[in-house]
């Protein structure tokens, strides 16, 4: 169902294209504020050079501009605001269907998977950080300040879901249905959701390369990252034929690292709890392996999903026209 509610409306290929460009329009409209911010430093602080500038696009701390990190993490999320309004409001004029399909093929949002999701994937990723803490204290700083942390709590909670609901809308959503939906699928003997959840993931890990962890930790293991949680969360989306899982889980994943763990070199700097100088790109990706397949058999369990075969049928060809 999840694959033939995107098969109403309307779904010629140029139709994507446009609301591409709305979303990147819309995301480039959402820097406005941050350039604004970082201009208004730099013309403040004859200091500040062109490296600070290149200091900031390796390591993405506003502090290097006098702007505390709550206000940068604010500016940073701004930019998804106005990606997700450009989609939101774009979408239904353009594919002439209501944007509620993208998450689920029911007339209702299911608010408790979400939260489900969100609160055991919350719990999985802290056991997470308590493991890689034992293994290495001496590798983590405390730095609760009441003053700024409660402020980041807020910001979080109203904002982060924002660009991680953002990310899933696109991928996992648009993109999944669209080339799911599409003629050449449709028409090939190669006819999968195998081939949608591949390639969205695919795209899902090459949007991230512009990551300061890519330079931080190298191409090959952040990429094997991004891809492998593209396909986790589309495997969730696809067993449960919908978004909500998917969404409290991303969301719970950056939560984690906005609030509860740092680190030197993420794409998001905040004052979170701890901070961490060493961060082992080969643990958390194994550390998310393990995690997804307990979370994903839980799943199984809890909401009855049946044979993993549904990820590899085929998907079913529409009684109308589609493109």
């Amino acid at each position: 169902m999840f694959f033939k509610k995107a098969q109403h409306g309307l779904n010629h290929w140029w139709r994507y294209i446009v609301v591409i460009l709305a979303i990147m329009a819309g995301y480039t409209i959402g820097q406005i504020p941050m350039y604004l911010a970082i201009g208004r430093a730099i013309a403040e602080n004859t200091d500040l050079t062109s490296a600070a500038l290149l200091e900031f696009s390796d390591n993405p701390d506003f502090s290097i501009f006098g702007i505390n990190r709550n206000m940068g993490f604010t500016l940073l999320l701004v930019m998804f605001l106005g990606a997700f309004a450009a989609f939101y409001f774009i979408f239904k004029a353009i594919h002439q269907r209501e944007f509620r399909t993208l998450i689920t093929p029911s007339s209702r949002i299911n608010w408790n998977k979400i939260f489900f999701g969100f609160g055991i994937w919350l719990f999985f990723s802290l056991v997470v950080e308590v493991g890689a803490y034992l293994m290495a204290p001496e590798h983590y700083t405390f730095q609760f300040q009441y003053n700024t942390f409660i402020p980041l709590v807020i910001l979080s909670v109203l904002l982060l879901p924002v660009q991680t609901s953002m990310e899933e809308f696109l991928f996992r959503g648009y993109l999944m249905q669209g080339i799911g939906n599409s003629k050449l699928l449709m028409n090939s003997r190669f006819n999968s959701k195998l081939i949608p959840l591949v390639i969205s993931s695919i795209l899902f890990g090459l949007i991230h390369s512009m990551n300061p962890e890519i330079n931080e930790f190298g191409f090959g293991i952040m990429q094997s990252y991004y891809i492998t949680a593209g396909l986790v969360l589309g495997i969730m989306t696809l067993m449960d034929d919908g978004l909500e899982l998917a969404l409290g889980v991303h969301a719970a994943t950056n939560f984690t690292g906005a609030v509860f763990v740092g680190y030197d070199g993420a794409a998001i700097q905040t004052d979170a709890l701890f901070v961490t100088k060493e961060l082992n790109p080969l643990y958390m990706l194994f550390a998310f392996i393990i995690i997804s397949i307990l979370f994903i058999l839980l799943c199984k369990y809890r909401y009855n999903w049946g044979s993993f075969n549904k990820i590899v049928s085929k998907v079913e060809e529409p009684s109308f026209e589609t493109v």
